[in-house]
């Protein structure tokens, strides 16, 4: 147990990380950009030792702190309480991270990306559980802040693919009426079409055509978004 006067300095020690973007002194391009650079280096804890936290917790500390004040910075006895005990640190830690880089990802896609980076198993933590968290800890997509697009900007050609597929008009054939799909990938920078086709099938085997080509024309880009994730 913790006493009142570590409590306080816990909190009085995370203020000062987010001391710059509360006061709005922060000098970087973006929200995003001071989460990371206060992520990237290491700092003294009132413990004494020196700790270093993802840029996903020092967004929360910020977010409680926005929604509480500094009562939101306090430590609780206990900061796993109402969720299994194998919900560790660790996997909490992950949640913030995958949120702060996608915050548009829906609750059931961070949950099968806990259990495939092996941060949780699915036999000892229930979908229900991470969305619990996800919604009190105001990561919800209805509770974050506007997104600050100029953080997910690509400086180069090539740095990130994004694919995605529309659907188009049916065609009669054989008397039949058959659905036909747009599917294409754009690369972020230079916004110019890599390639597209049209299938009768929204599937991964024309995926693969369309990224085959792509690939074959402007090389291989160092990473790909879909509409459900990404790859790198």
């Amino acid at each position: 147990m913790l006493k009142e006067k570590e409590i306080q300095e816990i909190g009085l020690f995370k203020f000062s990380l987010i001391a710059p973007i509360v006061n709005d002194t922060y000098n970087t391009y973006s929200k995003e950009q001071f989460y990371r650079d206060v992520a990237s280096t290491h700092h003294k804890h009132p413990s004494g030792k020196e700790v270093k936290y993802s840029s996903g917790t020092i967004k929360g500390w910020h977010m409680n702190y926005k929604k509480n004040g500094f009562d939101g910075l306090l430590p609780k006895q206990r900061s796993d309480a109402g969720l299994p005990r194998s919900f560790n640190e660790k996997a909490i830690n992950e949640i913030h991270e995958i949120k702060s880089k996608f915050p548009h990802i829906t609750t059931k896609m961070v949950y099968r990306k806990l259990i495939e980076d092996g941060f949780i198993k699915q036999a000892e933590v229930s979908l229900s559980s991470v969305y619990r968290y996800i919604r009190d800890n105001n990561l919800k997509r209805s509770q974050l802040e506007p997104i600050e697009r100029r953080a997910y900007e690509m400086e180069n050609v090539n740095d990130c693919w994004q694919a995605d597929t529309s659907h188009l008009l049916r065609l009669k054939i054989n008397g039949k009426s058959v659905k036909t799909y747009l599917i294409g990938i754009i690369d972020d920078k230079s916004r110019l079409l890599v390639h597209s086709e049209i299938f009768f099938k929204d599937n991964a085997v024309n995926f693969q055509i369309v990224l085959k080509k792509a690939i074959k024309k402007y090389g291989v880009p160092k990473k790909l978004f879909v509409d459900n994730g990404y790859v790198k």
